[in-house]
């Protein structure tokens, strides 16, 4: 009967366990590395890559920087303040975060045609795909400033408050959660390159888009790995950096346990300005888009049509999901124990998981896929399935996992450990009965919000689901170019009510298990 007390002290296998962690949730890059720089010289790119690649880059700085002007200040309005709508704001700028970008890309698309070729000619391109990025990419920024935010303790803010009024608070604030809000748009921007699907849309030539085209039109499967592998570098080169640098602060931001948290306070004469400039950011990032797909509704509602798609990839949809959410929850949980209280381990962990969430998609789901080629037939269920696809996915997002449980481990109380280990109380009973159930909650939190994301993700799902078992977003995603408007807007509605289902969910759920 072994003693708790191991789970509150510092020792050399927390350091091992983290490494072998770190090479499980790698595992599928490495034979895409392998087979990209061992498979023969150098490939050719070709005349199309680089261009989409400055493509792409320029559309990663011009969201980067616009998520940043937008989430920074409404993030700090929204954790410091009160005001009418402020739950409902919250709730509904989430859902663009949670759903596939091709949706909006589609509703954009219809708003524009509904207002003529001008507005049409206007959207396609560099601009249509920054509007759509930004409804995904804002919300994080506003999320992460609002986590770190949040962090602050009440005295602070009161001392503020007394010192200069609402706008010391605000601009000491500002200062506060600055690098953090800095890294979260630069992994905003990051983001965008790994995803093909508004480009593809608007006509706009992207890396992404060009790793897909590589691998499913010419069937190049070294070329695909090569440029994969070089939208890795310049991934890395941007976030490794940044990840080293703000760890730290990012770890005492979004980790930290106050003793009193800060109380909001109502913005009294200033609550019909919050609530205009809260509204004007809401009708750019999802009533407009919204409204794009209810447009095709008014010849009528495809219901039947839509109705039997999702009974189709229902079953599949969930199993993704539910699938993805467990592997990933089961990690962080891992990573949470294993890191235990040592600060130092617990910024180096952020930062890993910040530079693993920021690689490409396609990079873990080709290696697979390269995998797979060479597996026997014997290993079909583990290579050629569904639970290949939830494996990957977990894989990928583990690190979101990874942060929150982070972040419930902090909220276990040290003392609790030491009055267990001083009454002899067994390590598997203490995680079964204090443990668990205190992270719980936090976890369940988890499974629901990756299990979404997962859902959103098209990439992986393309590469790597078996014949006939695909997911609601990727038949939508198949079905957008050829099927009647009518039913593309009943699914995409179908899904968009799935996600503010799942978000109601999550927003039930107690204070401290949110994310």
């Amino acid at each position: 009967m072994s003693s708790c007390i191991w789970l509150e002290r510092p020792a050399a296998w927390r350091l091992s366990a983290l490494a072998v962690l770190f090479m499980l949730v790698t595992a599928p890059v490495w034979p895409l590395i392998c087979h990209a720089l061992f498979g023969g010289g150098w490939p050719e790119f070709g005349g199309a890559f680089w261009p989409a690649m400055r493509n792409s880059l320029e559309i990663a700085i011009y969201v980067a920087v616009l998520a940043l002007a937008i989430g920074l200040p409404v993030g700090l309005v929204v954790a410091l303040y009160e005001f009418p709508g402020r739950r409902l704001f919250l709730a509904a700028v989430t859902i663009p975060l949670l759903a596939p970008s091709f949706l909006w890309a589609i509703a954009w698309s219809a708003v524009a045609g509904r207002l003529g070729p001008a507005a049409t000619n206007w959207v396609n391109g560099q601009l249509g795909c920054c509007l759509v990025f930004m409804s995904s990419t804002v919300p994080l920024v506003l999320w992460i400033v609002y986590a770190a935010t949040i962090s602050l303790a009440g005295t602070h803010v009161e001392a503020a408050r007394l010192a200069g009024g609402e706008v010391a608070v605000l601009r000491y604030a500002g200062r506060y959660v600055a690098v953090t809000a800095g890294l979260a748009a630069v992994l905003a921007g990051i983001f965008t390159l790994s995803d093909p699907g508004p480009g593809q849309i608007f006509g706009r030539r992207t890396a992404a888009s060009e790793v897909l085209t590589s691998f499913s039109s010419l069937y190049d499967y070294r070329l695909a790995a090569w440029q994969c592998m070089v939208l890795t570098l310049a991934v890395l080169a941007f976030v490794a950096p940044l990840a080293i640098l703000a760890a730290g602060r990012l770890a005492s931001q979004i980790l930290a346990r106050q003793v009193r948290p800060l109380r909001r306070i109502s913005v009294g004469r200033f609550s019909p300005f919050v609530v205009a400039a809260c509204g004007i950011v809401l009708l750019v990032l999802f009533i407009a888009p919204l409204f794009g797909l209810l447009l095709p509704l008014r010849g009528g509602v495809d219901l039947a049509r839509a109705w039997g798609e999702v009974v189709r990839t229902g079953p599949n949809t969930l199993l993704y999901a539910v699938g993805t959410g467990a592997v990933a929850a089961a990690l962080g949980l891992l990573a949470a124990i294993c890191v235990g209280r040592n600060s130092r381990a617990q910024a180096v962990v952020l930062g890993a998981c910040l530079a693993l969430f920021a690689l490409p998609p396609s990079l873990g789901a080709l290696g697979i896929v390269q995998t797979a080629t060479s597996a026997p037939p014997w290993l079909d269920w583990l290579a050629r399935s569904r639970m290949t696809v939830c494996i990957e996915m977990g894989l990928r997002f583990s690190p979101i996992a990874t942060i929150i449980a982070l972040r419930s481990w902090s909220s276990l109380s040290s003392t609790w450990t030491q009055a267990a280990a001083l009454h002899g109380v067994p390590t598997t009973k203490y995680l079964a009965r204090v443990v668990v159930p205190h992270m719980l909650p936090a976890l369940a939190a988890a499974l629901l919000l990756i299990g979404l994301l997962a859902t959103a993700d098209v990439g992986s799902v393309l590469l790597l689901h078996p014949p006939g078992q695909s997911s609601l977003p990727l038949a939508i995603f198949t079905v957008m170019a050829n099927a009647p408007e009518s039913l593309v807007a009943s699914l995409c509605l179908v899904y968009v009510a799935l996600a503010f289902g799942i978000v109601s969910l999550l927003w039930l759920t107690p204070r401290s298990a949110r994310p």
